[in-house]
């Protein structure tokens, strides 16, 4: 028998082409929009919040289902035009980037025709709320006529955040963590990166790569660099900043180690397209971060690349990195204990290689691409 058609409309809160982060999502929603449509791109569907960033990289330059909506604006206009959308297109399955529980808009999606709407959610939903405040928020999800069939998230720690801060009942939740291209971040000895930058080969180099907002941890990072190099004069130690978009982006952390004559071994290496073959020439990768963190795809290139990953005790990083199996952790905000984990690394290589191989074996079977895929499928058919 056939498998019936279903139309499906993806829709994000945000320009397109937003980078790096979400584009392997993108890549996913299409191709699950295309497995529930038969294969037929005719019947998958993208909204963007506008396209000032031109035609999504990710779809066929002739695809034409895209339209420009403001998924977050909650006036009763723009519900009506997105369901205007979805019943002039036949739509069916609706899935939104970051949508909360319960909204005025599910309930126009309904009427519309829309058999089940889920949120994919990449950021924390809630904080963690006392047990009054918390009573009222699951009422609130429990009696709404207008909230979500379910939500995926990235790591449990995310969605205990929905569970215990939103009241979201855990019927409603799957988890599926990203996966990661083990062919394309795969280890190599190289000497990529010591060319790239002309650092010396008697040092060891590790390695971060993200944002440079504060959450982030990079001043985290510095402070236990200056340890590392200042205060324990270790002489086989580069640190490695890769994701500033220009100088501006670093000049504050330049200026906590500026006057210590250790400019040369930290480095600030720009918004980079070689990481592969970066990582293929360091000797750990290390995820500092101090405010918040989902499930960081950079975690699983760096264990893919065969590092052991030295990251914070934070949100699903411990999900992500497993302690004392594929790296270590530590207290999120502590620079001592981070520079601990990192001395212990650099005083236990073999060990390091150990950790490193055991994230790359986890990133070829657990944490795959097509784990990953399966999982969202799985997670989608549970609704339709």
């Amino acid at each position: 028998m056939r498998t019936p058609v279903l139309r499906s409309l993806f829709l994000l809160p945000f320009v397109s082409n937003p980078g790096y982060a979400i584009s392997p999502l993108e890549t996913l929603f299409y191709e699950a929009g295309l497995e529930l449509a038969g294969g037929d791109s005719s019947c998958v569907h993208f909204g963007y919040q506008s396209f000032a960033g031109g035609h999504p990289k990710f779809l066929p330059e002739n695809f034409a289902n895209l339209v420009a909506f403001d998924v977050r604006a909650k006036d009763k206009e723009n519900g009506e035009m997105i369901a205007a959308y979805v019943r002039k297109h036949d739509i069916r399955f609706v899935l939104i980037f970051d949508a909360q529980p319960v909204l005025p808009l599910f309930r126009s999606l309904r009427s519309a025709g829309v058999v089940a709407i889920l949120a994919y959610i990449g950021a924390p939903i809630s904080s963690l709320m006392p047990p009054w405040k918390l009573m009222l928020k699951r009422m609130q999800v429990a009696m709404s006529r207008s909230k979500l069939d379910g939500m995926i998230f990235e790591s449990r720690a995310m969605a205990d955040l929905a569970v215990y801060g939103r009241g979201v009942p855990e019927r409603m939740i799957s988890i599926v963590p990203l996966g990661v291209d083990a062919e394309k971040f795969h280890p190599l000895k190289s000497d990529y990166a010591y060319e790239a930058f002309g650092f010396p080969r008697e040092r060891r180099i590790v390695i971060y790569s993200g944002h440079m907002e504060a959450r982030k941890g990079v001043h985290v990072l510095i402070k236990a660099a200056i340890d590392l190099l200042v205060s324990r004069r270790r002489k086989d130690l580069i640190i490695l900043i890769c994701g500033n978009r220009n100088a501006d982006e670093c000049r504050e952390y330049e200026r906590m180690y500026e006057g210590m004559g250790i400019d040369q071994y930290v480095k600030f290496g720009g918004y980079r397209s070689d990481m592969v073959q970066l990582y293929q020439s360091c000797f750990a990768g290390v995820i500092p971060s101090s405010g918040w963190d989902s499930y960081p795809r950079t975690s699983l290139e760096m264990a893919a690349s065969g590092l052991p990953v030295v990251a914070s005790r934070l949100g699903g990083l411990p999900e992500a990195v497993l302690d004392r199996q594929t790296g270590l952790l530590f207290a999120p905000g502590d620079p001592m204990e981070l520079a601990n984990c990192l001395e212990s690394l650099l005083e236990h290589p073999t060990l390091a290689a150990e950790y490193g191989q055991r994230g790359r074996t986890r990133c070829q079977t657990e944490l795959s691409l097509d784990a990953q895929r399966v999982r969202f499928r799985g997670a989608i058919s549970k609704y339709i």
